[in-house]
C-alpha cells in the first residue's frame, strides 16, 4: 500500500505546488513602503506614524496599542497628541499630482488640519490651516490659517476641544501659548497699522485683553518656561538708520494679575546698551529660569546712506590724481567730470580671508541673522553685552551667572587648513567682565550641565576648569582606558575622543566613552569607573538619551544603551539600574533602533529590521523583550523573491583584518555563477542588517540589482595617510577575490559603481586593475592637483579647507609630496584604462566640480578609450534631484551592466552615444 500510494503522493504534492516566486519588477516598485516619523501618546497607549510609498501615496496610521485595527489616513502628516492623550492633530497634505496640478496653475497649495478623538474615533477636519498647536493642558487648539498672497497675517482659531465651540482672532502674525495654563498670546497685524498690538487671551475664562498698542509692528512672543511671564519685539525706526531696532516689553505674572506691571527695554535710553548698537529681531528674546534676565541678540547699527551720489576719487584723494604723471582712468576722468559712477561688482579675494567669498555668498543670509548675544537684567533696567563677535557662538552656562565665548581668531590658519583650535572667554552676566581660561584647545567639549566646568579632551586625556575655583585638572590620569578614536583613519595630529554622553546632574560626573563602553569620570580627577562591559565581547554600548535627561543624566533612573557587536553586526538595547550589572534588553541579528519613549508612562517603541524583513514598530514596556509589532509594513514582499546578506571577512594586502556585505540575488540558484556589482566607499559592513525598498529614483538600489540577478558586495574600506586610491585598491582587491574564491561568481563579470567619493574609487580603481568588467562612476574626483585647489560650491568652502586632513587623507599640499597626488589621480593612469565606464555628472555639482569630469572625459578621449561615456544632467547638483533624471540615470546603469556584465545587446547609447539633435528630438516629443 505504501508504495501504491507514494507515487500518487508524490504527484499530488507538485500539483499544488506554489508557482515559483518571481524577482519584483519596476511596475511593483511603487507599492513599497518606509518607515518615517512616529509619535506615542502621553500615556503609551496610542502610536501614530508615518509610511512613504515608492509612489508618492503616503499615509497616517494611527491605533491604540492593544487593539488590532489600524486607522489610515492619506497624505497625514506631523502628528501630535494632545497632553491629556485624548486627541490626536495632525495635517493633511495633497498628492503629488494635485501639487503640481496647483503649482502650474498658479494656485496655493494648502493643507488641510485634521482632529481624531481617540475616544470616539471621530475626526474633524479644517480646510487651509498652516500650523497647529496644543494648550499645555490639552483643553484648546490653535489653528493659524494661510496669509494672503503677500501678507503675514491670517485668521488664528482656537477650538476648545471638549464642547467644539470655537473662537477667531484676525490679521494674526504670531501666537504662543503659556505652558502653566491656557493662555494664548498673539500678535496683531492690520491694514495700515491701526489695531496692531499684543494680546492677551484666557481660553479658560474667554478674557481677552489688550497688552500693548501702537502703529508698531510686534514679532518674537516669548514665554518664561514653567511661568506666566511674556516678552515681545515691538519694532522702533529711526531715519537716521537703515535698519529697525526694537523696544522689547516685557510682563510677570499675567495669570495672577490683570494689571501686570509692564517692564520697557528703550533701545535708545537703555544704560549699558551701546549707541551704535540695536535689538535684532533674528534673536528671539528668552528668558532665564528665575525671570531676573532675558537673553537678547545686538547688532550694529547701520546709518542710512548719505543724501547726495558720492563722487570718485583718486585712493589718495582728488589732488593725488592732479599730481599723478599716469594718465587718468576712466572713472578718474569722469569723476573730474562731476559725473556718477556705477560701482564695479568686483570681489575682492584676499589670501587671508578665512571664509572665502564663496562662503561668504553661500552664507549670507546666515550673516544677516547673527547676533550678538546680551543680557537685559529686567528689574535693573539695564543691558550686558556679551556676545562680541557675530561668527562665534556666545552661550549661557545653567544657571544664567556666567557665559562663555569661544575665539578662533589667533588661529586662523589652523582653522582654514582642518587644523581648528580656539579660545574659550567666561564672561560674567552681571558685569560683562570678560577672562580668558582656555587657550589652544582642539577638543572643546562645552560645558557641565550645571555650569561649574568647562571639559575638554587634548587627544589623550579629558579636563576640567572648574569656573568656581579656577582649579584645572586631568579627569582619566588614573583611569587604564583609551578614550581617542583609534579608528578615526585621517590624517591628524591628534585623534579626537570617542564622544561624551554627558553630565549626571548636578555635575556629579562626567560620562565618556571608549571603543566599547562608558565610563564615569569624577570631576576633580579622582578617578573613574566603567559603568558597562562591552569589551570582553566588542560590543559597543552608547547611551539613550530620554526627555527626562534634558538637565542633565539622572544616574538615580535606569539607563538605555543601542548595544552593536562590533563584527557580528548584532544589534538591540542593554538597560543599567542603579547598583546592578548591565543586563541585554534585546540583542539580535537585526537593526534594532530608533528607540524612544511615552512622555508620562514607561512605554518604549522601537523599530525593527533586516536585509529580507521590512522595517515594523514593536512598543512594549520597560523590558521591551515582550514588545508587541504594531504595524506591519510590505506585507506582500512575501508574493516576491528577494535575496539575503551576510558578512564577508577577508584581509586587505596591508594586513588589516576587514569586512564586507556579500548581498545574494533575489531566487538564487546555487547551480549557477553569477555576476557581481562591487559598491565602494569607506566602511560599509555597518548596513548588514538595513531593508533597501526597491525604487528607480535611488539609483544604486541594491535590491534592484539582486533583483535583476547580480550578486552585491560592499566591502570596508580603511586608508592610510597620502594614499586614499591605494588604499582603497588594497582593501577592495582582496574582498573581491575572497568573494570570487567560492565559486558564487564569474570572475570575468564583475562590475564597480560608487558615487563621490565612492566614484572616485570607482574611477581610480579601473586605472590600476583589469579586475573589473565595467564600471560606474557617479560625480567622481579624478584629478587630486586639479581638484585640491577647487571649491566645493555649494558650502563655499575651498576643497584645501579638509583636502589634507579630511575625506581625501592627503596630509600635506602637492609641493610637499607631489607623487602622492599623481599616484592617487586616476587620470594620472588614464592610458592604462580598459575597463569600460561610464561617468555621470550634473553641471551645477555644487561639491565636486563637473569640471573633473570634463578633464577625464577629454583625456579618456585622447588616450583612445572608446568605451568611456559621460552622461551630464542639465542644472543638477551632487544628486540628480528631478524624478526623471533619477529613472533615466537608474536605468542606464542597469543597461550598462546588462551589456558589458551579462552580454545583453547594447543599447545605441552604449556604442554609439546619441547627438545633440537626436537628444533634443526625443524631448520634443518626436520620434
Amino acid at each position: 500500500m505504501r508504495r501504491l500510494f507514494a507515487p500518487l503522493a508524490a504527484i499530488l504534492l507538485v500539483a499544488s505546488a506554489a508557482p515559483a516566486q518571481q524577482p519584483v519588477t519596476p511596475q511593483d516598485f511603487g507599492r513599497w513602503e518606509s518607515l518615517s516619523g512616529v509619535q506615542l501618546s502621553p500615556d503609551g497607549r496610542w502610536i501614530a506614524y508615518l509610511v512613504n510609498r515608492v509612489n508618492e501615496e503616503s499615509e497616517l496610521r494611527v491605533r491604540r496599542i492593544a487593539g488590532d485595527s489600524t486607522r489610515v489616513f492619506a497624505f497625514g502628516t506631523t502628528p501630535a497628541f494632545s497632553a491629556d492623550s485624548r486627541w490626536l492633530a495632525f495635517t493633511i497634505g495633497v498628492s503629488t499630482a494635485e501639487r503640481e496640478r496647483l503649482q502650474q496653475e498658479r494656485k496655493p497649495v494648502h493643507a488641510r488640519f485634521a482632529l481624531m478623538d481617540l475616544a470616539t474615533g471621530d475626526t474633524l477636519t479644517v480646510p487651509a490651516i498652516a500650523s497647529q498647536s496644543f494648550s499645555a493642558d490639552g483643553r484648546f487648539v490653535a489653528l493659524r490659517g494661510y496669509p494672503a498672497e503677500g501678507a503675514q497675517d491670517a485668521d488664528l482659531i482656537v477650538r476648545q476641544l471638549a464642547t467644539g465651540t470655537s473662537t477667531t482672532f484676525g490679521n494674526v502674525t504670531g501666537s504662543a501659548w503659556s505652558d502653566v495654563a491656557s493662555l494664548l498670546a498673539f500678535t496683531v497685524r492690520a491694514t495700515g497699522g491701526a489695531g496692531n498690538g499684543v494680546q492677551l487671551w484666557d481660553a479658560a475664562t474667554g478674557a481677552l485683553r489688550a497688552l500693548d498698542a501702537s502703529a508698531s509692528i510686534y514679532r518674537g512672543l516669548a514665554w518664561r518656561e514653567d511661568a506666566d511671564d511674556l516678552a515681545v519685539l515691538r519694532t522702533r525706526t529711526d531715519s537716521l538708520f537703515r535698519d529697525t531696532t526694537h523696544t522689547v516689553l516685557a510682563w510677570k505674572g499675567l495669570r495672577r494679575s490683570a494689571a501686570a506691571a509692564r517692564l520697557v527695554l528703550d533701545p535708545t535710553t537703555a544704560a549699558g546698551l551701546p549707541a551704535d548698537m540695536r535689538v535684532s529681531e533674528d534673536r528671539t528674546p528668552v528668558w532665564s529660569d528665575d525671570g531676573a534676565t532675558i537673553w537678547l541678540g545686538l547688532r550694529t547699527r547701520e546709518p542710512a546712506a548719505a543724501s547726495g551720489a558720492r563722487r570718485a576719487t583718486a585712493p589718495g584723494g582728488p589732488q593725488a590724481a592732479t599730481d599723478s604723471t599716469t594718465p587718468p582712468t576712466a572713472a578718474q576722468d569722469s569723476a573730474s567730470k562731476g559725473e556718477e559712477v556705477k560701482p564695479s561688482d568686483v570681489q575682492v579675494w584676499h589670501a587671508r580671508d578665512v571664509r572665502i567669498m564663496p562662503m561668504q555668498k553661500a552664507q549670507e543670509q546666515q550673516d544677516l541673522r547673527r547676533t550678538l548675544l546680551a543680557a537685559w537684567h529686567v528689574s535693573e533696567g539695564r543691558v550686558v553685552p556679551i556676545g562680541t563677535d557675530l561668527l562665534e557662538n556666545a552661550r549661557v552656562l545653567e544657571g544664567g551667572r556666567m557665559a562663555i565665548e569661544p575665539d578662533r581668531k589667533p588661529y586662523a590658519f589652523g582653522t582654514m587648513f582642518g587644523r581648528p583650535a580656539q579660545d574659550v572667554y567666561t564672561i560674567d552676566v552681571r558685569t560683562g567682565e570678560r577672562r580668558k581660561v582656555l587657550e589652544n584647545v582642539r577638543f572643546f567639549q562645552g560645558p557641565s550641565a550645571a555650569g561649574r566646568y568647562l571639559l575638554w579632551f587634548d587627544g589623550k586625556d579629558y579636563w576640567t576648569h572648574d569656573l568656581r575655583t579656577g582649579g584645572r585638572v586631568n579627569l582619566t590620569a588614573r583611569v587604564d582606558a583609551d578614550f581617542r578614536n583609534t579608528d578615526f583613519d585621517y590624517p591628524v595630529d591628534m585623534l579626537p575622543p570617542r564622544g561624551v554622553a554627558g553630565w549626571t546632574k548636578g555635575d556629579a560626573a562626567v560620562l565618556v566613552y571608549d571603543e566599547f563602553d562608558l565610563w564615569s569620570l569624577a570631576p576633580d580627577g579622582s578617578g573613574g569607573r566603567r559603568l558597562t562591559s562591552g569589551a570582553a565581547e566588542r560590543v559597543v554600548h552608547r547611551w539613550i538619551r530620554m526627555p527626562a535627561d534634558q538637565d542633565g543624566i539622572d544616574a538615580a533612573r535606569p539607563m538605555l544603551f543601542a548595544i552593536t557587536g562590533e563584527r557580528t553586526k548584532k544589534s538591540g538595547f542593554a538597560r543599567l539600574r542603579p547598583g546592578r550589572a548591565v543586563e541585554r534588553l534585546l540583542f539580535e541579528d537585526a537593526r534594532i533602533f530608533r528607540l524612544t519613549r511615552a512622555d508620562s508612562a514607561d512605554i518604549f517603541a522601537f523599530t525593527r529590521e533586516r536585509f529580507d524583513d521590512s522595517p515594523d514598530w514593536f512598543v512594549g514596556g520597560p523590558d521591551l523583550a515582550s514588545a508587541r509589532q504594531v504595524s506591519a509594513t510590505n506585507p506582500f514582499q512575501k508574493d516576491f523573491a528577494w535575496g539575503r546578506a551576510e558578512l564577508v571577512d577577508y584581509r586587505s594586502t596591508e594586513g588589516v583584518d576587514l569586512q564586507g556585505i556579500l548581498l545574494y540575488p533575489a531566487g538564487h540558484d546555487p547551480s549557477r555563477r553569477y555576476p557581481l556589482i562591487v559598491y565602494t566607499y569607506e566602511r560599509l559592513s555597518q548596513g548588514l542588517h538595513a531593508y533597501v525598498v526597491p525604487s528607480e529614483r535611488s539609483y544604486y538600489n541594491f535590491n534592484v540589482f539582486t533583483a535583476n540577478g547580480y550578486f552585491v558586495l560592499m566591502p570596508d574600506i580603511v586608508y592610510h595617510r597620502n594614499d586614499p586610491g591605494i588604499s582603497a585598491l588594497a582593501a577592495v582587491e582582496p574582498a573581491v577575490k575572497t568573494v570570487l574564491d567560492r565559486g558564487l561568481i564569474d570572475p570575468a563579470r564583475v562590475g564597480l559603481v560608487g558615487h563621490s567619493w565612492g566614484g572616485y574609487q570607482a574611477t581610480y580603481l579601473p586605472t590600476r586593475t583589469n579586475l573589473f568588467a565595467a564600471s560606474v562612476a557617479g560625480a567622481p574626483i579624478t584629478n587630486f592637483l586639479s581638484f585640491a585647489g577647487a571649491i566645493h560650491w555649494t558650502p563655499g568652502l575651498a576643497e584645501f579647507d579638509h583636502w589634507e586632513t579630511g575625506q581625501a587623507r592627503m596630509g600635506v599640499p602637492p609641493w610637499e609630496d607631489f607623487d602622492a597626488y599623481l599616484r592617487n589621480s586616476p587620470i594620472h593612469k588614464v592610458q592604462d584604462l580598459e575597463t569600460p565606464m561610464l561617468m555621470m555628472f550634473g553641471d551645477a555639482d555644487g561639491t565636486v566640480d563637473w569640471h573633473q569630469g570634463i578633464e577625464f572625459y577629454n583625456f579618456a578621449r585622447r588616450a583612445g578609450k572608446s568605451n568611456f561615456v559621460m552622461l551630464v544632467y542639465p542644472g543638477e547638483d551632487h544628486g540628480l534631484r528631478k524624478k526623471e533624471n533619477q529613472i533615466d540615470y537608474h536605468r542606464r546603469i542597469l543597461e550598462w551592466f546588462g551589456h558589458w556584465l551579462k552580454g545583453e545587446e547594447a543599447p545605441s547609447w552604449v556604442t554609439e552615444g546619441m547627438t545633440w539633435l537626436e537628444r533634443k528630438k526625443i524631448l520634443e516629443g518626436g520620434r
